[in-house]
């Protein structure tokens, strides 16, 4: 796939994304849980398989728009899916809608497993940051990032799409 294909492609769909969550890299999915690359153990891998687009975004929504490598490997991961993260404040938002994202991507699979020690932090945002959003109070973004902001700024010197 050539990036002048995907480029085309990119135009052709809507990215649901965060505004201001602009960035270039692929997720890294291992026994069907989103991991951070630290987490690997090289030894103990068997398979990997690299999905570019637009196969990525068709079979993994809006948080495959990068592409996604999936590894098969004999590790164990300890995972929530997003309605388990726990996020600041989380009390004071019990009777809102909550709409995850993945690296400010939109979590389009409820069941999405995020390893535990994949997870650096969470935004909670308003609405007002989501395009396609319920542009009122009672809907509240869950923004959970597994790349540092070192590692997204590194991502943009090489993107050339835009999201927001």
């Amino acid at each position: 796939m050539t990036p002048s294909i995907c480029e085309e492609y990119f135009k052709s769909v809507k990215v649901h994304t965060i505004k201001g969550t602009r960035h270039c890299r692929s997720i890294l999915i291992a026994n069907d849980v989103v991991i951070r690359t630290e987490e690997n153990d090289p030894s103990l891998l068997k398979h990997i398989n690299v999905i570019k687009c637009p196969d990525s975004y068709k079979t993994y929504g809006d948080i495959g728009t990068n592409g996604v490598i999936i590894e098969e490997t004999k590790q164990t991961f300890h995972f929530i899916v997003p309605s388990q993260v726990d996020f600041k404040n989380s009390s004071s938002y019990i009777d809102q809608k909550k709409i995850y994202f993945l690296n400010g991507f939109l979590i389009t699979n409820d069941s999405l497993r995020i390893s535990k020690n994949a997870i650096i932090r969470t935004d909670v945002v308003t609405s007002k940051n989501y395009s396609d959003g319920e542009d009122n109070d009672s809907t509240i973004l869950i923004n959970i990032w597994t790349l540092t902001k070192k590692e997204v700024k590194k991502s943009l010197k090489n993107c050339r799409r835009s999201y927001d």
